[in-house]
């Protein structure tokens, strides 16, 4: 009766609906509790990890943390800071690794894959002819069209044997040593790596040494054959012949003479060539220079009634006055040999855009012009009988030519089948 007068049952609801809400107030509580500790935490370490696997490792996790979470971001920190050390030690041995394969003389490609091509040095780009540019990943074939080279290659990352390849053409021809060498990993065969040596320089020199030792003997044979020939004459009798034996002791001096200046010549050109010769650079008046010459050669001039001149638009020059004077009493040397009796011989000189040009000119025979590409090699004679009648050693242009170039000059040659000769050395500012 009592309960029935004072009706509960709204209370009681009213409870249950208090009870419902303090639950689900305590739920949020413990979602957000377990957000909070769990949830952002974790998506934070998910965030920097996706970092690392893009290669950012400078991100690290800022955290307040002090349980196993705590424990997970501190983890990840040094993971990170360790993962960007060894990228930077990376880039820094990769870089300094492709720029020492940038200073060797061999051409360089790494291949990986079905001979795709990973990095070729710079040499590797000159010697096949390339842009640097837009090679990586590009076919072996693409880039080297020797088919010599790809079937070895092939056949290398086949049977993982070395190869070693000589050829007499690249793009060019010459004188080229391919090595291919097969890169193991766990005895399975990864990569390939291909040196190319260009050998054309060394064969040549080699063959220049070849030419000037057979070239040296010969000339030295010739004046020695000679002189023993008539020495062996006298001694059997002939130095009886007055008359006779002054021919023959005037030709032995001529082959002494030819003997004494082909070694002068050979030494000179020896120390030119060797860099030690030293310069000693002065200021020089350019008409006592020339005058020289003319009392040099005054006595030659009038044997072979030759004409003589040299002017000049300035006046002075910067140079090494011994080795010009070596120069020009080379050239003038040639022109007289060279120049017909009653011919002209002349020195002309002037400046512009701070450089000096000196030529020496005559009214000779000239040069015929499949000859002017090699006048300047050693023992090369245009006129072989002639020069060596004229006791010439077929050195004298190549000690102009060197003589010329560590000087810091250039010289060149014009001629005209008998009109005559011009030699312009043209000395830079």
């Amino acid at each position: 009766k009592v309960f029935a007068k004072f009706n509960f049952l709204p209370w009681i609801v009213i409870g249950k609906l208090i009870l419902v809400i303090v639950n689900i107030y305590v739920l949020f509580n413990a979602y957000f509790r377990a957000k909070e500790k769990l949830i952002f935490p974790v998506r934070k370490i998910t965030k920097i990890l996706q970092n690392f696997a893009l290669g950012n490792f400078e991100r690290t996790i800022h955290y307040s943390w002090s349980n196993e979470m705590g424990d997970l971001s501190n983890a990840v920190n040094r993971l990170g800071k360790r993962f960007r050390q060894l990228t930077e030690e990376y880039s820094f041995l990769k870089e300094n690794f492709y720029q020492l394969l940038d200073c060797i003389e061999e051409g360089v490609l790494f291949l990986y894959g079905n001979t795709k091509i990973f990095f070729l040095n710079k040499r590797a780009t000159e010697l096949l002819v390339i842009p640097l540019q837009k090679i990586t990943g590009k076919s072996l074939l693409s880039v080297i069209r020797n088919y010599e080279i790809i079937k070895e290659t092939e056949e290398a990352l086949r049977d993982g044997k070395i190869r070693e390849l000589n050829l007499s053409y690249l793009i060019k021809e010459g004188t080229y040593k391919v090595l291919i060498i097969p890169v193991k990993e766990n005895l399975k065969i990864i990569n390939c790596v291909i040196l190319i040596k260009d050998l054309t320089y060394v064969k040549n020199m080699e063959k220049v040494k070849t030419e000037l030792i057979a070239n040296i003997s010969h000339e030295l044979k010739t004046p020695i054959t000679s002189i023993k020939g008539f020495i062996e004459t006298l001694l059997d009798g002939a130095f009886k012949d007055e008359e006779i034996t002054l021919r023959f002791l005037n030709i032995i001096d001529f082959e002494i003479g030819r003997l004494y200046r082909l070694i002068v010549d050979l030494i000179n050109l020896s120390e030119i060539e060797s860099g030690h010769l030293k310069i000693k650079n002065e200021k020089l008046k350019l008409e006592e220079v020339f005058e020289e010459i003319n009392l040099i050669f005054k006595k030659r001039f009038e044997e072979k009634n030759l004409e003589f001149s040299y002017k000049s638009s300035i006046s002075e020059m910067i140079s090494d006055r011994d080795k010009l004077m070596q120069i020009l009493i080379n050239l003038v040397d040639n022109a007289i040999k060279y120049t017909p009796e009653g011919g002209k011989i002349w020195i002309e000189s002037g400046g512009q855009n701070g450089e000096v040009t000196i030529k020496v000119c005559d009214t000779g025979i000239g040069i015929p012009e499949e000859h002017i590409g090699r006048i300047f090699e050693r023992f090369y004679r245009v006129d072989k009988a002639r020069s060596r009648e004229s006791g010439g050693s077929g050195l004298g242009l190549a000690i102009v030519k060197n003589l010329a170039g560590a000087l810091g000059a250039e010289i060149k040659v014009e001629s005209r089948l008998n009109q005559g000769t011009k030699f312009i050395i043209t000395f830079k500012s």
